[in-house]
């Protein structure tokens, strides 16, 4: 493979990685991490994947800030180089999410880019940049960005709703994301069995396919991600996390009980 390719496959896989493992909130959750309706569970975890040998690591958090908005961070790094995403937001009066501010910044193998959005929801315009270049598009209401779009996935989940379709402001483009509940797992992970919700990104195409385990008993934490496209697989997997300053635990084996 040359070195463009690789730096593409690179950027990609990395690029993969830090848009996975997006928040989790408003969790009706009995666990030591429930948290009450009108709160968002802030959380860190780490994650690990491979990819063609190529080593990745990954580190994702949610925290609030003092005017009260929230900004989730990711970290994404291999030998070849890093990549950190940051969405901030707020929940509106309706208990909806409304992202205000996007940022992703890659260096891969010496080469730096840097792209940001901008969402001015009184003019209903986003304001997309890349690099010095700037572009204005028309804002629809609703619609999200490529990490918050996740949040709202989890929220609706933990709602019950069966109908997870969602407007991304991709770049300067817009596009749909729908998504749809594949089963119940226990899933056994670093961390130790879990309940797990299993879901898959419905897509148009036959060599694209997108799975994700989110912890049920964790407020929708992603813990495990599949993705496979034109051949290639790779996989997202935690390594540990804390929900609401609480250490996601295993389930207990069967017979066991706390005293």
């Amino acid at each position: 493979m040359n070195r463009s390719a690789t730096l593409k496959r690179s950027a990609l896989v990395i690029r993969f990685i830090a848009i996975s493992a997006a928040v989790s909130l408003l969790s009706p959750s009995l666990t030591a991490a429930s948290i009450t309706n009108n709160e968002i569970a802030t959380y860190s975890a780490q994650y690990s994947a491979n990819y063609n040998g190529l080593a990745i690591k990954a580190h994702h958090q949610l925290r609030q800030l003092e005017d009260g908005s929230y900004i989730e961070i990711l970290n994404a790094k291999s030998i070849l180089g890093k990549i950190k995403e940051s969405a901030k937001f707020i929940i509106d009066d309706h208990q909806k999410i409304l992202p205000y501010q996007y940022n992703y910044k890659r260096s891969l193998v010496g080469i730096s880019r840097v792209e940001s959005q901008v969402f001015d929801w009184p003019k209903k315009q986003l304001k997309y940049t890349k690099s010095d270049k700037i572009q204005v598009v028309a804002l629809e209401p609703g619609a999200l960005d490529i990490v918050t779009h996740k949040l709202q996935l989890r929220h609706d989940l933990q709602e019950g709703k069966t109908i997870l379709s969602y407007p991304v402001m991709a770049r300067d483009k817009r596009k749909q994301y729908d998504y749809e509940v594949v089963a119940s797992e226990i899933l056994n992970t670093e961390i130790g069995p879990l309940n797990t919700t299993k879901i898959r990104r419905i897509s148009n195409s036959n060599t694209r396919e997108t799975v994700i385990w989110l912890a049920t008993d964790w407020n929708f934490l992603v813990v495990q991600l599949s993705h496979t496209e034109k051949g290639d697989s790779h996989q997202l997997k935690i390594i540990q996390g804390r929900v609401n300053e609480h250490d996601i635990l295993p389930l207990e084996p069967i017979g066991e009980k706390k005293i």
